[in-house]
C-alpha cells in the first residue's frame, strides 16, 4: 500500500479500536511535516473508542453517514465499517475525485502498518538530516528500518495463514451442512467440475460422490449422452434461447429468486421407471458479481405427478441464492439460511440451539436470539418424549425421522412437522442438524378421512346403540309407572321397595349417559395426542358399542387380553376406530357365509393380545366367508370393497391400515376362502425404546 500522506484530506467512517490508532499516527509529531488533515470522524455508536478519541482532539464527529459525502475537498474516505446502509450511501460519492479505501480486519492491519512505515521513516529523515549524525549511526538507523519493515511483512504473512486455515475450517462446516441437508444438492464450479455432491442426492441418482466430484459428469445420471444441466445453463450464461434448445417450454425463471432457472423433466434412466424430477439451479457469485460457481436442487416429484400432473411445486425453494458471495463463511451461511426447510443445530449433550436458519425464524415465528440457547424439546410437545429417546439413543453416521410431531409457533399456533435429523460437526463439536417440514396439511386431510371413517361405522351401528339406550330406559319407564299407579291409588309403597326403585332407575340413568358420553367421546373429532395406554382398553371399550350387534348376530365371543401386556404409545380413540373396523367386517363375513349356507352356521369371534419380542401383538379372528389371494392384496386400498353396492365405502380397511401404520406399527393377514379371517396387529412396545 503506497498513499502520499503529504497535505492529505481524510474522512474516516468507523469509530472502532482501528479508527483511534490510525488517527494517534496520522495527528502525532512524526506526520507533522506532511500535515495530512482528518476532516471527519463517522459512526452510528457514539461511544465507539474511535469516536471519543476524537473528541478528545478536537476532530469533528457525526453519527450521520450522508454528511461525509456533502463534505468538499475530501481525497479519501477510509472504510472501517461493515454496515449494510453505507452501500447505498456511498454510491453518491465521486470515485473520480474521492478514492474509498475499503479496510477490512486484514486491509486496516496492512494500512496501520503503512502509517507506522511511514512514521519511522519520518523520524529517520529528520535525523540524518541533523548535523551531528555519523555514518554507523545512519547504518543502525537503516538496519532499524529494514526491521519494522520485515517485522511488518511477517505480521501480514501470519495472518494470512490464519486465515487462511479459517477459512478451511468454514469451508468443512459448509460442506457437514450440505451433507446433511434432506434436499438432493450438487455445486460444480466456474469450469463446470462439480466440487459437491451430497447424500441426498447420491439416495436420489443411485450415484456416489466420489465417482462425480471432481469431474464434469453431472450429466450421467440423467441422460444417455453429454447435455448441461441447469447449473451448466447458469455457468455458462447461456440465453434464453439457448436455453429453450435444451429444455423447451418446461423451464422458467424462478419466482423467488433472481437469475435463478426452475424446471421439471422426466428422467427414464433414474431407478427402475424412470422418475419426474422437479429441479432449481442459481448462480453462485463472488463480491464483484461474478459468476464463481452454481448450484442445483433436485426434488422426486413421481408419486406427485401420478396422482394429479397440474400440482404447482409451491413448496419448493432454492437452497442457495445469494448475491454476494465474499468468501467461504459467506458461503456456508447463505446455504445454510436459504434452504427451504427450517434447520436447527442442535448441541449432542445438552439437546439446546446452538443456530437456526431464517426459514426458522419465518415459520416459527421467532427472532434467532430468542432462540439460541434453547431446548429444542421446547418446539415441540413436552408430554412427548419420543424425540428426546430418540436424539439420545441416535448413534454416529445415523439419521432418525420423527414423524407428524406437533410443534408450536412463537404465538402459540400449533403445527405438525416430519423432523429428520443426523450426526455433524459444527465449530468442532458434535452436534446434531435437524430439519423441520410442515405437514399440516396433509394431517388435517387425513384427520377429515379418519373422522368421516368414525361417522360411517357410527350410522352402521345406529340399531345397537338404540338397543343399549331403550334397555336402561325400559327400565326406567317401568319403575315410574309403577310408582305413579300406586299413588293413584292411594297406595303406600314399602320404603324398601322404594328404595330398591329408585336405586334401579339411578344405575340405569348412568348406565343410559355412559353409553351416550362413549358415542360422543369416539365420534368427537381429536387432535393427534399420543399417549402411553394399554390396548385391552380400547378393545373392551369397542363391546359398549357393538355388545347388542353381535348378540343379534348370534355370534360367539371369545376374549383373551393378557392382563400384563406392556404398554405402547397411541391415541385410544382412534384404536376403537380399528378396531370397531375389523370386529364389524367380521360380523358381516360370518353373516354372508351363514347367508351363503343357507342354514345356521358357528359364528365365532375370537380377540387375542399377548407380547413377543419388542411388540404388542392383536390377533382378530373370525369363521367368516375368507378371503382369495387377490382380495388380500386389495383389501387395505382406499375404496375397495367386497360388499354389495350401498352397505360398504371402501375407507375401514384403509382408514385402519393408515392409523396402525402411523404409530410404526404393521397389520397382516392370514385367511383362506371359506374358513375365515385372522387379522395380526402389530405395535412397537414403549419399554423396548421404539421411538416413532
Amino acid at each position: 500500500m503506497n498513499i502520499n500522506l503529504k497535505g492529505l484530506k481524510i474522512a474516516i467512517i468507523g469509530g472502532n479500536s482501528p479508527c483511534k490508532e490510525i488517527l494517534e499516527i496520522l495527528l502525532g509529531p512524526d506526520l507533522k511535516e506532511l500535515a495530512p488533515q482528518v476532516l471527519v470522524v463517522a459512526d452510528t455508536l457514539t461511544q465507539a473508542e474511535g469516536i471519543k478519541y476524537a473528541n478528545k482532539l478536537g476532530v469533528p464527529t457525526t453519527t450521520d453517514y450522508g454528511e461525509v459525502c456533502k463534505l468538499e475537498g475530501i481525497d479519501v474516505i477510509l472504510k472501517l465499517k461493515n454496515d449494510e446502509m453505507l452501500s447505498c450511501i456511498l454510491e453518491k460519492v465521486n470515485t473520480e475525485r474521492v478514492s474509498i479505501i475499503d479496510l477490512g480486519t486484514y486491509r486496516a492491519m496492512v494500512f496501520l502498518n503503512f502509517l507506522k512505515a511511514e512514521e519511522e521513516k519520518n523520524r529517520i529523515k529528520r535525523r540524518i538530516q541533523s548535523e551531528e549524525i555519523d555514518k554507523q549511526e545512519v547504518s543502525h538507523l537503516f538496519d532499524q528500518f529494514s526491521t519494522k519493515i520485515q517485522e511488518n511483512a511477517e505480521e501480514e504473512n501470519q495472518y494470512l495463514k490464519l486465515e487462511r486455515e479459517d477459512l478451511l475450517e468454514m469451508e468443512k462446516e459448509m460442506s457437514q451442512i450440505i451433507q446433511g441437508s434432506m434436499i438432493p444438492t450438487f455445486i460444480i464450479s466456474n469450469e463446470h467440475i462439480i466440487t459437491h455432491w451430497n447424500r441426498a442426492c447420491e439416495e436420489l441418482t443411485g450415484h456416489n460422490a466420489y465417482e462425480l466430484v471432481g469431474t464434469d459428469r453431472q450429466w450421467v445420471p440423467f441422460r444417455s449422452a453429454k447435455r448441461p444441466t441447469m447449473a451448466d445453463v447458469i455457468v455458462g450464461g447461456m440465453s434464453e434461447q439457448e436455453v429453450s434448445k435444451y429444455y423447451g417450454s418446461a423451464w422458467r425463471k424462478s419466482g423467488l429468486i433472481k437469475e435463478a432457472y426452475e424446471a421439471e423433466e422426466f428422467f427414464p434412466h433414474l431407478g427402475e421407471d424412470g422418475k419426474w424430477i422437479f429441479f432449481t439451479a442459481a448462480p453462485i457469485k463472488s463480491p464483484d458479481g461474478k459468476v464463481i460457481g452454481a448450484i442445483e436442487t433436485l426434488k422426486d416429484i413421481t408419486e406427485d405427478k401420478k396422482a394429479q400432473e397440474e400440482l404447482e411445486l409451491q413448496d419448493q425453494e432454492l437452497s442457495t441464492l445469494y448475491e454476494k458471495y465474499k468468501k467461504s463463511e459467506e458461503k456456508y451461511r447463505s446455504l445454510f439460511n436459504n434452504n427451504p426447510n427450517p434447520i436447527f443445530i442442535i448441541d449432542r449433550q445438552t439437546l439446546e440451539i446452538l443456530d437456526v436458519n431464517h426459514r426458522v425464524e419465518e415459520d416459527y415465528g421467532y427472532v434467532k436470539t430468542e432462540l439460541l440457547g434453547t431446548p429444542f424439546l421446547d418446539m415441540g410437545d413436552r408430554s412427548d418424549e419420543t424425540i428426546k429417546e430418540g436424539l439420545e439413543t441416535l448413534s454416529e453416521k445415523k439419521y432418525i425421522l420423527f414423524t407428524k410431531k406437533k410443534h408450536f409457533k412463537k404465538n402459540k399456533t400449533s403445527f405438525f412437522v416430519n423432523v429428520k435429523v443426523v450426526n455433524a460437526t459444527y465449530s468442532h463439536r458434535d452436534v446434531l442438524i435437524a430439519s423441520a417440514t410442515d405437514i399440516t396439511e396433509s394431517v388435517e386431510k387425513e384427520t377429515q378421512l379418519i373422522q368421516a371413517g368414525k361417522l360411517a361405522t357410527l350410522g352402521t351401528m345406529a340399531a345397537g346403540m338404540a338397543h343399549e339406550i331403550n334397555q336402561p330406559l325400559n327400565v326406567i319407564q317401568i319403575c315410574s309407572d309403577l310408582i305413579l299407579k300406586m299413588i293413584k291409588k292411594g297406595l303406600t309403597i314399602p320404603e324398601d321397595e322404594l328404595v330398591m326403585m329408585a336405586n334401579d332407575i339411578i344405575d340405569n340413568v348412568a348406565r343410559a349417559s355412559g353409553v351416550i358420553k362413549h358415542v360422543r367421546d369416539f365420534a368427537r373429532q381429536s387432535e393427534r395426542d399420543l399417549k402411553k395406554m394399554i390396548i385391552n382398553d380400547p378393545i373392551n371399550d369397542v363391546f359398549k358399542i357393538l355388545g347388542h350387534q353381535l348378540t343379534v348376530h348370534s355370534i360367539k365371543v371369545k376374549l383373551e387380553l393378557d392382563p400384563e401386556i406392556p404398554e405402547i404409545r397411541a391415541e385410544h380413540n382412534r384404536l376403537e376406530q380399528v378396531f370397531i373396523n375389523l370386529v364389524t367386517n367380521a360380523i358381516d363375513s360370518m353373516d354372508e357365509k351363514a347367508e351363503k349356507a343357507g342354514a345356521p352356521v358357528e359364528k365365532i369371534l375370537e380377540i387375542k393380545t399377548y407380547a413377543e419380542d419388542s411388540w404388542v401383538i392383536t390377533k382378530v379372528s373370525d369363521t367368516g366367508i375368507g378371503m382369495t389371494d387377490d382380495v388380500k392384496r386389495k383389501i387395505f386400498e382406499p375404496f375397495f370393497t367386497t360388499k354389495e353396492t350401498g352397505k360398504g365405502t371402501g375407507l375401514g380397511t384403509s382408514i385402519s391400515f393408515g392409523i396402525i401404520k402411523d404409530y410404526n406399527g404393521t397389520i397382516d393377514i392370514q385367511s383362506e376362502l371359506g374358513k375365515g379371517a385372522t387379522f395380526i396387529v402389530k405395535l412397537p412396545a414403549i419399554e423396548q425404546g421404539n421411538p416413532l
